[in-house]
């Protein structure tokens, strides 16, 4: 009696076989999931029940961490009960539904063309969103997640966080605005696209709305990239203006029907906050800062484009 005690004993206060802390990632599917277990049964000494029950058993899919202080049987219940450890993961801005889908299927469990699969079939309407506006509520921001959640039950996070970030304050600056929050990130989506200088982000969104307000069409180059599908493009020719599409902004005055991709906080803040001028045009500066020249007379834009497209061509004989 006293050796199975012993031996029950050794079971229960067993640590891992490890010397620093190890991330396991068990896969959805059964059979990835079982080779994962083959290396994960190695941290457990290998004269514990546990061992054998992590090697042979089917445990859940998940990400857990497990540390060196950590006892065999916590380890096994851990994985055997599906008591994951909670990822923090970052959302950076995405360029279209298709860089998202790509985007969670490599930084969570199910895989892309899952998640293309649902943004593609999901009723949308239910959350007052439709076809064209839905990929305003993936907002860019840290979000505390389990590796396997569901594409379905992460929409309703995404539509939860969306509800909280426009509080009273915001929805007062985008009605001052005359916009919906769906149209302030509409226009905050373009603004991304534009431009990567921040500090000039909120004197472009003010041209913008000055075009608007006078009935101009915005004349936006990444609403053509994004109704082109082609996202490498460096130079706008007058062919690709030509493209029949909703979000073609040369062609059709206002706004597109929802958002080119993902805005920044700070493109969103940019609309809400937009500078005043009188500028109606702006163009890249010819000295590769990422800055732009701003105009508000159209002899005077051409001036500074021109300028810019001689500094394009240059550049682009040099890729050659």
């Amino acid at each position: 009696m006293a050796g199975i005690g012993s031996f029950a004993l050794l079971q229960l206060t067993a640590k891992l076989s490890l010397s620093k802390v190890e991330k396991v990632w068990l896969p959805l599917a059964t059979a990835a999931r079982c080779d994962t277990q083959a290396k994960v049964a190695t941290f457990f000494p290998f004269y514990t029940l546990w061992h054998w029950l992590v090697r042979y058993k089917d445990l859940a899919p998940g990400y857990y961490e497990l540390t060196p202080q950590m006892s065999a049987l916590e380890a096994w219940l851990r994985l055997h009960q599906g008591r994951q450890t909670p990822l923090r993961l970052y959302l950076p801005p995405q360029r279209s539904p298709g860089h998202l889908a790509r985007f969670l299927g490599t930084h969570l469990a199910y895989d892309s063309a899952q998640w293309a699969l649902t943004f593609a079939s999901y009723p949308w309407e239910k959350l007052g969103l439709n076809a064209y506006t839905w990929l305003a509520i993936f907002l860019p921001d840290v979000y505390e997640v389990y590796w396997t959640i569901s594409p379905v039950r992460f929409i309703e996070r995404m539509k939860e966080n969306y509800d909280r970030f426009w509080n009273a304050a915001r929805r007062q600056a985008a009605a001052a605005l005359g916009f919906t929050p769906i149209e302030v990130i509409t226009l905050a989506s373009i603004l991304e696209y534009e431009t990567c200088r921040h500090d000039e982000k909120p004197l472009i969104a003010g041209v913008y709305l000055n075009r608007l307000r006078l009935g101009m069409p915005l004349q936006a180059d990444p609403t053509v990239i994004y109704a082109l599908g082609n996202f490498n493009i460096t130079r706008v020719t007058k062919r690709m203006l030509e493209v029949e599409s909703p979000y073609n902004t040369y062609r059709r005055r206002g706004l597109p029907p929802g958002p080119i991709g993902t805005p920044s906080l700070e493109s969103i803040e940019a609309v809400l906050h937009y500078k005043p001028s009188r500028y109606l045009y702006f163009c890249a500066r010819p000295d590769g800062s990422g800055y732009h020249d701003f105009s508000a007379t159209y002899p005077e834009h051409l001036v500074k484009a021109r300028a810019y497209q001689r500094s394009l061509n240059r550049w682009l004989a040099q890729k050659r």
